[in-house]
Order: C-alpha cells, then structure tokens, then sequence
C-alpha cells in the first residue's frame, strides 16, 4: 500500500494559524463579555474558561 507523499503550502500553514489566532482572539472577547455582563468572580472565570474556552478546541481548515 502506497502513499501519495504530502505537500504541505507554508501560505496555507500561515494562513491557517493567522485564521485561528484571530477565531481565538473572537471567541476570547466574547468570553471575557460575558464574564463580566454576568459579573463572575475570578475564581468563576477561571472553572468556566477551563472548560470553555481551551487553546486547541477548535481547527481551522481551509478547502481547496
């Protein structure tokens, strides 16, 4: 069984990683919104981005 070898486009790479940085930094803001509209205390805030707000969570893909 072959495989077809894999190229890897560093614009696609930096692309993606710009993409995420930016998703993370969206969703970052809406958390720290919502912290503070529904007053969280820092120890809350800490439990609830633990489970909601994880680096690495998500992946962006971009489709040829």
């Amino acid at each position: 069984m072959s495989s077809l070898p894999v190229t890897i486009d560093p614009v696609e790479t930096i692309a993606e990683t710009i993409l995420y940085e930016l998703w993370y930094s969206v969703a970052e803001s809406i958390f720290n919104r919502v912290c503070t509209i529904t007053q969280l205390d820092e120890e809350q805030k800490e439990a609830l981005r633990q489970v909601a707000l994880r680096p690495n969570d998500f992946q962006v893909f971009i489709e040829k």
